[in-house]
């Protein structure tokens, strides 16, 4: 693709190599020991010691991302056992509240309970008792077959003692001698009284093969301990280790003294290991991941051998050069030789200038980049402009205002995004650092330009917002199953009456599957404004209409706000997308409704030169100066002060801004602290049209708080 205006095959003005010769500082002339011993232990002193600290900082940041990792891994080992358990008991729960259950039926009973194990393989077995402990029936026995008793049995007298379900482990699985598992009980309850109980033993998921998904060694460790220190699962040769007490192993007492985190020592095998330790929540179980010390230390041994072999590298220079100290001027021609072979193994590309515009040096990285060779002595403008063009989103950029020329003329330039268009038509994605090298008497002597090649980044980032669309996209039928499943059990409880607490946790249920639905929404609509994807369906809507729609709604929510409306004219009308905007306003409302501790919310439309401009102010305690330039960043959350409501994701705003944008308008915020803040937005009223910021006599009618910190958002290019 052709950056418009560019063509790479037309070159710029002739090129011309400088003649003008810059004579080299003199030198009072010391002897060569002195100069180089003095030189060497000023230059190479702060030197050791700040690589020495970066050193040491890398290593310990590289050990910080191994147990981070770990922690990570071991709360995802965690989160699979806690589903497992969790699907247990709700099936056990469901068994139990099933009128079929019951000891006067023992037939019946069992015929459920072996229909509820032909469905659910991991279930190991399932097994009624009546109130004394009599088992009257499994999903394995046999018609006319009697089993034990579990009076006995720890969780069967906990469960008669609490008549809340019960997570355990035992040994003793009616009919299946020798078996160690995990089970759920839950009591039998008709009315108020107690006639049994229900239990479920069952398999753990396949927790050896979540460590070879999770790209951890395949020599691994997964382990699951109990509340006693029974391993319940152990990824290697898990039918020697299941059952077996490790209660008095260094690993399960250093994991049940730590309950969270990670920590080294022997594994129950004894091999030393690097653990990850977390709790299972809803149980007394801790779940671990480990993998062997020498590989989770084997990234930062390497790191340091090679930077201390690097350092001792420098070291040996320092010797060399003090020993060549009769030969000090080539000494420092040969480093500077060196410095210019340092400079072009740099995998950012440099470039100095002078201030005529030639070049002074630029390196191999540049011109990979590039995609040309530059030549040192030459103007660099036409070399640039005969290969490539320059970008910033799809706007060209003016040669004016490239960091470069801004250095040149005395600024400095830090991560200046841009995007390279080579003569070939490949784009690269850099981040740009300008800055001018003045003189003694403060003039620009040269100006160094740094490019950092980011494209990788990029198309990682872009990965990341794929990954989360396909994601939330993913997840919308099941939660809308999720929804019509928890809507019909709340129903069918309100009908037949069931007691206040069951029908509390089903309205619990619906309202996170709400939630959620919400959630999946706000992530797809993030990933499509990230991806440029996001699509209007613009009609003709009333403005002033759609927000009266918000007041209205949005009032009935707080009694400690009053919420205004004022539209000049009483309608305003263009081609938009309601349901967005709506969005946008019901952000910005809620979130004054949040922040502010009452008083009025002021919501303000007015209609000028074709455009409609929307003011939204609280009475809240304003935005801190150096938190406006990003509150409409993603995942942004301003601190809120005691006593607000509970913060959200942080998208509310960059939603409101994509939306915006994507109409052709500008979003931005005033704010003053201790006053309040109010938010803006402006919409051009057609299509192909775009609005600016709001006039002066805009915000005079706004009433704009007097000493506000003003800020709007960088609209995106294309």
């Amino acid at each position: 693709m052709q950056v418009a205006g560019f063509d790479p095959r037309q070159g710029g003005a002739a090129m011309t190599r400088a003649s003008q010769q810059r004579p080299g500082p003199r030198r009072r002339r010391l002897s060569a020991g002195t100069a180089i011993v003095v030189l060497a232990v000023a230059a190479l002193t702060p030197l050791v010691a700040l690589h020495i600290y970066s050193v040491l900082q890398i290593a310990r940041a590289q050990q910080d991302h191994v147990e981070h990792d770990l922690e990570a891994r071991a709360e995802l080992v965690s989160a699979t056992v806690m589903g497992a358990v969790d699907t247990a008991r709700g099936t056990v729960q469901t068994l139990a509240e099933e009128p079929g259950v019951t000891p006067d039926d023992p037939e019946g009973t069992r015929a459920i309970l072996q229909a509820v194990a032909a469905k659910r393989p991991e279930l190991l077995n399932l097994w009624a008792a009546d109130r004394a402990g009599t088992v009257f029936a499994t999903a394995r026995m046999a018609p006319g077959e009697t089993l034990p008793s579990i009076a006995g049995e720890r969780y069967f007298q906990q469960v008669l003692a609490t008549r809340a379900p019960v997570v355990a482990t035992t040994a003793n699985v009616p009919q299946l001698p020798g078996v160690f598992a995990p089970l759920v009980a839950v009591s039998i309850q008709r009315g108020s009284q107690l006639v049994g109980s229900v239990q479920a033993a069952f398999r753990l998921p396949a927790l050896g093969e979540l460590a070879r998904h999770v790209t951890l060694p395949e020599n691994s460790v997964v382990t699951v301990f109990d509340g006693q220190g029974t391993i319940l699962f152990h990824s290697i040769e898990p039918e020697r280790w299941t059952g077996v007490s490790a209660a008095q192993s260094q690993e399960w007492q250093t994991a049940q003294r730590l309950q969270q985190g990670t920590f080294e020592s022997p594994g129950i095998d004894g091999v030393d290991r690097l653990h990850g330790v977390e709790p299972i929540p809803g149980t007394d179980w801790l779940a671990t991941i480990a993998i062997p010390l020498p590989q989770a230390q084997a990234p930062i041994r390497q790191t340091l051998i090679t930077q201390f072999a690097f350092l001792a590298l420098l070291v040996l220079l320092a010797g060399l050069i003090t020993w060549r100290a009769r030969q000090l001027a080539e000494a420092v021609d040969a480093q500077r030789r060196r410095l210019r072979g340092i400079i072009d193994q740099l995998p950012e590309g440099i470039i100095i200038i002078a201030p005529d515009g030639d070049v002074v040096l630029a390196n191999r990285a540049l011109e990979g980049l590039l995609g040309t060779t530059i030549r040192p002595g030459w103007p660099y403008r036409p070399q640039f402009e005969r290969a490539v063009g320059w970008l910033d989103g799809e706007r060209r950029v003016d040669w004016g205002e490239l960091p470069s020329e801004r250095a040149r003329r005395g600024e400095e330039v830090h991560d200046a995004p841009l995007i390279v268009v080579r003569s070939d038509g490949t784009r690269r994605d850099v981040l740009v650092d300008a800055l001018p090298l003045r003189n003694p008497a403060g003039a620009v002597a040269e100006v160094l330009v740094v490019f950092t090649d980011v494209t990788s980044l990029r198309d990682i980032d872009r990965a990341k917002d794929e990954f989360i669309s396909v994601a939330a996209h993913e997840l919308r039928n099941p939660l809308a199953g999720l929804r019509g499943y928890a809507q019909i059990l709340l129903r069918r409880a309100q009908e037949k009456g069931y007691d206040d607490e069951t029908i509390r946790i089903l309205t619990a249920i619906d309202e996170q599957a709400d939630r959620l639905t919400e959630l999946t929404s706000r992530l797809l609509d993030v990933s499509r404004i990230a991806m440029g994807r996001l699509v209007l369906s613009r009609e003709t809507t009333d403005l002033a209409a759609l927000a009266r729609e918000v007041q209205q709604s949005l009032q009935l929510t707080t009694t400690r706000h009053q919420i205004t409306l004022q539209s000049s004219p009483a309608q305003i009308v263009g081609d938009w997308d309601a349901p967005a905007l709506r969005q946008v306003l019901n952000n910005l409302v809620g979130n004054a409704i949040a922040y502010a501790p009452g008083g009025e919310i002021a919501i303000r439309l007015f209609l000028e030169d074709r455009q409609a401009d929307v003011f939204v102010s609280d009475q809240g305690p304003g935005i801190a100066p150096e938190d406006i330039p990003h509150v409409f960043e993603r995942f942004r959350r301003i601190p809120r002060p005691p006593g607000a409501r509970p913060a959200g994701l942080g998208l509310g705003l960059y939603l409101s801004k994509g939306i915006v944008e994507a109409h052709g308008g500008r979003i931005g915020v005033a704010s003053r602290v201790g006053v309040g803040s109010t938010f803006w937005f402006t919409l051009p009223l057609r299509a192909d049209e775009r609005s600016r910021e709001p006039s002066r006599q805009a915000w005079q009618k706004a009433g704009l708080p007097p000493g506000a910190v003003r800020a709007e958002t960088e609209r995106s290019q294309g």
